[in-house]
């Protein structure tokens, strides 16, 4: 149990950490070695798990039907998941086209770091009325993951700097683009609105 909250602690720290000093943060996770297993278990699943809740009670509070919550609930956390491991996965096959030569949980690593900001943001935009002045405000700042993104290229991939924006962008659309198509996928499937 206090491995667990020690643990939890420590996610929610690097967190906080990404958002307001993520050049310090990023040097940390460079001197890291850790597995793809770790990363989902400690950082990803819970972090998705809890913005998944937040998207709960959002489409709770907007629709007062528990079914359409529950299956929301579901819908955005296995969106968020399955996207960002595909995303990983699709970068880790592109790498070489980058000159890059890097075991892969640097690449996950990277992604699931610089993706929490991503998930933060899509689960507190559900908070909020579909088109809402402040859900679009939420959805605009999904897209600080980029800035994230782009500042721990350095620290952790032995990238050249004229391929670095290339690789960023390329990064970005995936992180951006997948848990989106997952999420329309899933709501089909779960008979949802869609309402990105």
């Amino acid at each position: 149990m206090k491995y667990r909250s020690q643990t939890i602690i420590h996610s929610f720290s690097r967190l906080i950490n990404l958002f307001f000093i993520p050049k310090k943060e990023w040097n940390a996770i460079a001197q890291e070695e850790t597995s793809v297993k770790s990363l989902f278990l400690y950082f990803a699943i819970p972090l998705i798990a809890a913005c998944s809740i937040i998207s709960f009670f959002g489409v709770l509070i907007h629709t007062k039907s528990i079914g359409v919550s529950i299956s929301q609930l579901f819908v955005s956390f296995f969106s968020l998941i399955v996207g960002l491991f595909f995303a990983a996965k699709i970068i880790i096959l592109l790498a070489p086209n980058f000159q890059l030569t890097i075991k892969p949980y640097i690449i996950f690593q990277l992604i699931i770091y610089s993706g929490a900001a991503f998930c933060v943001f899509h689960g507190i935009a559900k908070l909020f009325s579909p088109y809402s002045f402040l859900n679009q405000i939420c959805l605009l700042c999904e897209l600080y993951f980029i800035r994230i993104l782009w500042i721990g290229t350095t620290p952790l991939l032995p990238i050249a700097e004229n391929k670095k924006p290339g690789f960023t962008i390329m990064a970005s659309l995936l992180v951006l683009v997948l848990p989106l198509i997952f999420d329309r996928m899933f709501s089909i499937l779960f008979k949802l609105p869609v309402t990105i």
